[in-house]
């Protein structure tokens, strides 16, 4: 491999993670947290039990406070 191509790789890399972590910078940590404790709660008073924790419970979180990636 040149030193052209290795360069080249390394900045295709790096753009790789900046796309990445700005796609996951993204969404609000503090909506999703909010979301997903009032959405467990909700299940467990309903007596969802262990099945409260699973993603499913909370998957409207994700979408709704920016959390999917495009």
């Amino acid at each position: 491999m040149t030193r052209t191509n290795k360069l080249l790789a390394v900045c295709a890399f790096a753009f790789g993670l900046t796309f990445a972590s700005s796609a996951f910078a993204a969404c609000n940590a503090r909506c999703f947290d909010t979301c997903q404790t009032g959405a467990i709660n909700r299940c467990l008073a309903n007596g969802g039990g262990d099945r409260c924790y699973e993603d499913v419970t909370y998957a409207h979180c994700y979408r709704q406070c920016g959390c999917i990636i495009p």
